[in-house]
C-alpha cells in the first residue's frame, strides 16, 4: 500500500512538471533540459501510471517536436506515399525481369530499402499498443513521429521489440528485391547484397556501439537509429 501510494504521489508530481512545461512551451521560454529529465523520472515508474500519464506525455512531445516550426504531414499522407513508392518498387522489378534492366532492379531495391523500414516499424508499433501522430523530413529522409506517450508506457520488451523491428525493414527490402532478380542480373543482385550488408552492418555497429555507452556515432545521435535506441532500452534495463 505503501509503495502504491508513493507511486500515485511520484505520478502526480511528474504531472504537475508536465503541465508546467507546456505552460513555458505555450508562452515560448522552454529550454532544453527540463523535459528530458522528466522523461527520465516518467519511466521509472511502475507501468499502470506510465499508462496514466500518456495523454500528457504524447501532447506535451508532440508539441516540442513542432515548437522549431518544422514542416509535418499527416500520418495518412506519409502512409499514403510510402506505400505508392512500394508498390512503385514492385513494378520496376517486373519492368526490371522483363526487359533485362539492372538499372531498373537496382532503383527498385533503393525504393524498397527506404520504404520498407517505417512500413514494418508502423505495423508492428500499431501490434504492440504504440500510434504515429504525423511525417516529418530529418536530413532530406522523411521520419514518422509515434506518440511518444504510448511508448512510454508500453512495457521494456515491446520498446526494444519495437526498436529492432525497425532494423528489419530496410534490409528485408533489398534482400527481397535480389530474390526476385533473375540470375542474369548480376550488376542489380550484387548491388542488392552490398546494400543489404552495408544496412546490416550499421545497424549492428549502432547496436552495439549505444549497448557499450557510446553517445554519439559521428554527428548521429545513437538513439537516431533504431539500432542503437533497441541497445539504450536494454542497458537502461540491465543497469536497474
Amino acid at each position: 500500500m505503501v509503495d502504491a501510494m508513493h507511486a500515485v504521489g511520484a505520478r502526480e508530481q511528474i504531472r504537475d512538471r508536465i503541465a508546467e512545461i507546456e505552460r513555458q512551451i505555450d508562452e515560448k521560454r522552454y529550454h532544453p533540459g527540463p523535459w528530458d529529465r522528466l522523461l527520465k523520472d516518467a519511466r521509472a515508474l511502475p507501468r499502470e501510471e506510465r499508462e496514466a500519464l500518456k495523454e500528457e506525455i504524447s501532447r506535451v512531445s508532440s508539441k516540442l517536436h513542432r515548437r522549431d516550426g518544422r514542416a509535418t504531414r499527416s500520418l495518412t499522407t506519409g502512409m499514403v506515399a510510402e506505400c505508392a513508392l512500394a508498390l512503385l518498387g514492385g513494378i520496376l522489378i517486373l519492368f526490371a525481369v522483363h526487359n533485362h534492366s539492372n538499372l531498373l532492379a537496382i532503383i527498385a531495391a533503393g525504393i524498397w530499402t527506404m520504404t520498407f523500414q517505417p512500413l514494418v516499424k508502423i505495423a508492428v508499433g500499431y501490434l504492440l499498443g504504440v500510434e504515429y501522430e504525423y511525417v516529418y523530413l530529418y536530413n532530406m529522409e522523411p521520419r514518422f513521429k509515434m506518440r511518444y506517450g504510448d511508448y512510454l508506457a508500453a512495457p521494456r520488451w515491446a520498446r526494444i521489440l519495437l526498436h529492432l523491428s525497425g532494423t528489419i525493414g530496410s534490409p528485408l527490402g533489398a534482400w527481397l528485391v535480389k530474390v526476385c532478380l533473375p540470375t542474369d542480373l548480376e550488376l542489380a543482385i550484387v548491388v542488392c547484397l552490398a546494400i543489404f550488408w552495408i544496412v546490416v552492418a550499421v545497424n549492428v555497429a549502432s547496436f552495439i556501439a549505444a549497448l557499450a555507452g557510446v553517445r554519439k556515432l559521428g554527428p548521429m545521435k545513437a538513439s537516431a537509429s533504431s539500432g542503437g535506441s533497441a541497445a539504450l532500452e536494454l542497458r537502461e534495463a540491465l543497469e536497474m
